[in-house]
C-alpha cells in the first residue's frame, strides 16, 4: 500500500497549463464551468511500506484512454478525444459519472500520475470533457447557449466570406459570427489592442474551420473564446445531439479547435 506522511521524501508534481490572459470576471452569456486557474507547484509525498519510494510508471495515451473509459459508468454515449495534444509532460485524468452525465478532467504533469489518483483532487485541469443527457431536446438546446447576431453591430471581414459582428459593453468587446448551425463568440478587453487581438484570433479560427470539420450539431453548436480568462475554463466548444450536449474546454483556443475537429469521436 502507498501511504502519505509528512516525513516522507518530497515528490514535486508540476501541473502544466498553456499561457492565458488574465480574467476580468465579466460575463456575456458565456457558459460557466468550474473555475480553473494556472496552478502553483503541487507537492505530494509518497513512500511504500518498505520505506523506499515507488517508481512512477509512465502509461501510453492508449492505456490512459482505456482506464478512463472503464471508469465511466453512464447511459450517455461517451465521446472523449482520441488524442489530447500536449507539447510536454505526462498525461493523466480524473473521471466522474452517473447515469445521465460524465466528466473527464485531463491533466499534464512532469511525472507519471495514475488515472483518478487522489493527487488530482485539488489540481487544475488542462482540458475538461463532458456529456450530459437532458429530458428533452429543448432543454439540451438551451444549454448550448447559441449566440444570435446583434442588430446594428459593427461588421468586420474575417475572411472566407465570413462576417463578424462586433459589440462592446462593460469594458469588454465581443465578436460574434455564424457558420452553418454553429455560433462563435470571442471576448476581449475593449482597450489598447484588444479589438485587433480579438479579430486576429477570430480569423485564425475561421481559417482552421475552412479545412477542419467540427461535429454536425443537431440542432446547435457554440464556440466561445474568452481572451480575458485563465485556464481550461477560458475556451469552450459545445454542441447538441438530440437530448445530449457535449462540452470540451481548454486554455488554448486553437488547440481546442484541433482537438474537437481532429480527435473527438464523431
Amino acid at each position: 500500500m502507498i501511504r502519505k506522511r509528512a516525513s516522507m521524501t518530497m515528490l514535486g508534481i508540476l501541473f502544466v497549463l498553456g499561457a492565458c490572459n488574465p480574467s476580468t470576471g465579466e460575463d456575456h452569456n458565456l457558459t460557466d464551468p468550474p473555475e480553473t486557474e494556472k496552478p502553483d507547484e503541487v507537492v505530494e509525498n509518497t513512500e511504500t511500506d518498505s520505506g523506499t519510494d515507488p517508481k512512477p510508471v509512465a502509461q501510453t495515451y492508449e492505456e490512459i484512454l482505456e482506464e478512463v473509459k472503464a471508469a465511466i459508468q453512464t447511459d450517455v454515449e461517451v465521446k472523449i478525444p482520441d488524442e489530447v495534444l500536449t507539447n510536454e509532460g505526462y498525461l493523466t485524468a480524473a473521471t466522474d459519472s452517473n447515469a445521465s452525465s460524465y466528466e473527464v478532467n485531463f491533466y499534464v504533469t512532469n511525472v507519471p500520475v495514475a488515472v483518478n489518483d487522489p493527487l488530482l483532487q485539488d489540481a487544475h485541469p488542462y482540458m475538461i470533457v463532458n456529456g450530459t443527457k437532458f429530458e428533452s431536446a429543448e432543454s439540451a438546446k438551451a444549454k448550448v447557449n447559441y449566440e444570435p447576431l446583434v442588430d446594428g453591430a459593427e461588421e468586420t471581414d474575417l475572411g472566407y466570406g465570413i462576417t463578424g459582428h462586433m459589440d462592446a459593453g462593460a469594458g469588454s468587446v465581443f465578436l460574434t459570427w455564424h457558420e452553418g448551425r454553429w455560433s462563435f463568440s470571442v471576448r476581449n478587453h475593449n482597450n489598447g489592442n484588444g479589438r485587433e487581438e480579438m479579430i486576429e484570433l477570430a480569423k485564425q479560427v475561421v481559417g482552421k474551420l475552412e479545412s477542419q470539420l467540427l461535429p454536425a450539431p443537431h440542432d446547435n453548436g457554440a464556440g466561445m473564446f474568452d481572451m480575458n480568462s485563465n485556464g481550461a475554463a477560458a475556451n469552450s466548444i459545445i454542441w447538441q445531439e438530440g437530448t445530449t450536449v457535449y462540452e470540451i474546454y481548454t486554455g488554448d483556443p486553437l488547440l481546442l479547435i484541433d482537438t474537437v475537429t481532429g480527435y473527438m469521436g464523431q
